[in-house]
């Protein structure tokens, strides 16, 4: 079954509406730029509203000023700085030329500080459509509490309610994702919209999903003086286009009209759907305007026109649709509204705290952690103490203790009597295996995609990690082992991914046996595989990605002792802690077991003789520890997948970190803590570790065939009892 088309936010009257404006001041604009051009910023604007806006630049000059270096302060800014304010009919191009270009050099100088400050008020909009589906769009935080978007990304308090504002849908500066924080709307405290300014404003609850606070994000107040921007200056947008991660246009963007007869502002700049509820800046990081539509072009007759020169047609694809600018709403005209607009007794006091902003705009600095943490650790059950769980009241289920025991219903079959934890096998020195892998690496079959009976392809390697691909023998980036096959990050020298079929019932399943022995993969080179000389007299463990227990059954003997032997290649080792690995030693630390997501999916397939798939991988930082000149990964991930009882296939994800237990591994001296198990959706694994999952996508389950189980790219959930997860 296909995954329901998200929604981007789009209103075709609104787009219709800017693209008549834009048509109908064509002549005006074009002249007032050609002007600019050739005579300068004079010729386009009244001295009146140059003069407020060279006022404004160096009363910016003069508040920095007490935290500036006086030797930072240009020689020839000096004397306007000490002057007192400019008329309007001292205003020349000359004095223009001088304020601006000698205010703009200064002001740069924290220029990207100031943009890494407020965009961390901006945020993306979900909105839960039902039947699975979800609409995106843009807001941003105008006050402590309230924040502003359009009338068409949230057309009423209905709406409102059912949205979320998601903040840090980012990467960091090192291209790693942070960990998104999720608010709810909060339309029952303050909700106030307009169709014709098209904005709404709505107030957030203080405190996410995953316990941060409001307040720490910051706003950006809406400044109602005017001298904040002229024709020709530059503008700024922070945006999430097409609901993907926060990005932001600057620089090659600037205000090319503002019509005397409407609320609204033109200016160049790349947008795209979605990115409506967007703050528009200028150079000093002020909101100038609220982003709410792309302009099309269009013909002498009002039709809109196609990439091709076409008339686009409704029922179009609005891609195809030849965007010529953009349209905002002027914060001045939005402030006078709000002032005016009749409110509630409870609401009065927030929009007083809207327009007369006292507190701190600017968040403190934050830090941006690698992985969400939990403050309250859950204890595991000891390896020989009964975990249970009842089957669920719709049928069959399968049972995962991740340490609690959760119950994932699978459809309409018998339900599954309550189960006892896998015992655990203890970390000692007397158990250990003893492998020789098949020489003759021709034989290999390698992971079957269609094992469970659907399709269920390896994960897909864009352009850029197949670049960092181990290449096999000039025939692909697959190594292809018994049961499983891996891909070789050749620059990290570990895996990208390792995935493996699990037969329960299988004629056959090899017992652990012997002497410990790992081994080279000979079809590609030794070098760029990390070996034996990365796990010596240290607490890193060889970490299997696909576990021996599940590649070691077979439909004889011989095939189960192929198989056990082939999951001993270095290809199918990440370098874990041991605490992290062994899962004697994880028990008796009381920290979360890992493997025991895959043990109770196993013990329960055994149980239904359900096949599975498991996927497996680490996920890569370009900031990872190093260690004997390895980078450790601090995250792995799993996807299980099977097939429920009426046959619809399903995929969960979940990610690991132990980043608590490497972070002082250059030193060698490890650090025990609690670390814990999160599901995660498909898309935000594609996030995290840029391989693609196009296909199991389609599996992720649903709620009650009404919302999907976690919408894309939201904040993963911790799995620390039983209603956090989401099946």
């Amino acid at each position: 079954m296909a995954a329901p088309e998200n929604e981007l936010r789009f209103d075709l009257a609104i787009v219709r509406a800017a693209g008549e404006r834009w048509r109908r001041h064509n002549a005006n604009r074009e002249g007032n730029l050609a002007k600019l051009k050739n005579e300068g910023i004079t010729a386009v604007e009244s001295k009146e509203r140059l003069a407020r806006r060279a006022n404004r630049l160096l009363d910016k000059v003069k508040q920095a000023m007490p935290r500036t270096a006086a030797a930072a302060i240009p020689e020839e800014l000096m004397p306007l700085v000490n002057r007192g304010p400019i008329r309007p009919e001292e205003i020349d191009q000359e004095l223009m030329e001088r304020v601006i270009g000698e205010t703009r050099d200064f002001l740069s100088i924290d220029f990207l500080d100031r943009a890494l400050e407020v965009k961390s008020a901006v945020g993306r909009i979900v909105t839960r459509l039902g039947g699975g589906r979800v609409a995106y769009g843009t807001g941003f935080m105008v006050s402590p509490h309230l924040l502003l978007t359009n009338w068409h990304v949230l057309h009423d308090a209905a709406e409102a309610a059912k949205s979320v504002v998601e903040f840090d849908y980012q990467l960091d500066r090192f291209g790693n994702a942070l960990t998104v924080h999720r608010f709810e709307l909060d339309p029952a405290t303050f909700f106030l919209n307009d169709k014709d300014l098209d904005f709404a404003l709505c107030a957030v609850k203080a405190t996410s999903a995953t316990g941060r606070a409001l307040k720490e994000f910051g706003y950006c107040p809406l400044i109602p003086v005017e001298g904040k921007i002229v024709i020709g200056d530059p503008v700024n947008i922070v945006q999430h286009p097409r609901g993907e991660m926060k990005q932001i246009a600057l620089r090659e963007n600037k205000l090319v009209d503002l019509p005397a007869d409407g609320p609204f502002a033109h200016y160049e700049c790349d947008t795209e759907r979605g990115s409506s509820g967007s703050p528009v800046f200028n150079d000093e990081w002020e909101v100038v305007a609220l982003h709410h539509s792309a302009i099309p072009r269009m013909n002498d007759a009002g039709q809109i026109l196609d990439k091709d020169g076409h008339v686009w047609q409704e029922n179009d694809d609005p891609d195809r649709i030849d965007w010529v600018s953009n349209e905002g709403i002027r914060v001045s005209r939005l402030v006078e509204h709000i002032k005016a607009a009749p409110l509630t007794a409870t609401a009065k006091p927030l929009r007083e705290e809207l327009l007369s902003p006292t507190g701190p705009v600017i968040p403190p600095i934050r830090p941006e952690g690698i992985a969400p943490v939990s403050s309250t650790p859950v204890e595991l059950p000891s390896p020989t103490t009964p975990a249970t769980s009842a089957a669920s009241a719709h049928g069959g289920a399968i049972t995962i203790t991740v340490p609690l025991t959760i119950t994932l219903s699978l459809g309409g079959g018998a339900p599954i009597a309550a189960s006892q934890s896998l015992t655990v096998q203890q970390a000692t020195t007397g158990f250990v295996e003893s492998v020789k892998p098949d020489p003759d690496y021709d034989n290999r079959p390698g992971y079957d995609p269609d094992f469970c009976g659907f399709n269920a392809p390896l994960p897909v390697l864009s352009a850029a990690l197949q670049a960092d691909a181990a290449q096999v023998n000039g025939s692909g980036f697959e190594l292809k082992y018994y049961h499983y096959s891996a891909a070789l990050n050749a620059k990290r020298r570990i895996a990208f991914f390792s995935v493996g079929n699990y037969d329960p019932d299988a004629e056959v399943e090899f017992e652990r046996e012997g002497s410990d022995r790992w081994f080279f993969d000979p079809r590609i080179p030794q070098e760029v595989q990390a070996g034996e000389e990365f796990y010596k007299n240290n607490p890193l463990d060889r970490g299997h990605l696909v576990r021996r227990a599940d590649a070691a059954w077979g439909a004889d003997e011989d095939e189960a002792k192929l198989a056990n032997d082939d999951t001993f290649h270095f290809t199918n080792c990440s370098p874990q802690h041991e605490i992290f690995n062994q899962s004697g030693l994880a028990n008796k630390k009381k920290l979360k077991l890992w493997g025991n997501i895959e043990n109770h999916i196993a013990e329960q397939a055994a149980r239904n003789n359900r096949k599975i798939s498991i996927y497996n991988g680490p996920v890569f930082r370009q900031n990872d520890r190093k260690h004997r000149g390895l980078q450790i990964p601090r995250e792995f991930w799993k996807i299980v997948v099977f097939a429920r009882d009426d046959g619809r296939p399903t995929a969960l994800a979940f990610v690991l970190s132990q980043a608590t237990l490497i972070k002082n591994l250059p030193a060698e001296e490890f650090e025990i803590g609690p670390y814990d198990v999160y599901q995660v959706s498909l898309k935000d694994l594609e996030t995290k570790t840029k391989l693609g999952f196009p296909a199991l996508k389609a599996f992720e389950p649903f709620e009650g065939g009404e919302e999907s189980m976690l919408e894309s790219a939201t904040a993963p959930v911790p799995l620390g009892s039983l209603r956090d997860i989401r099946i």
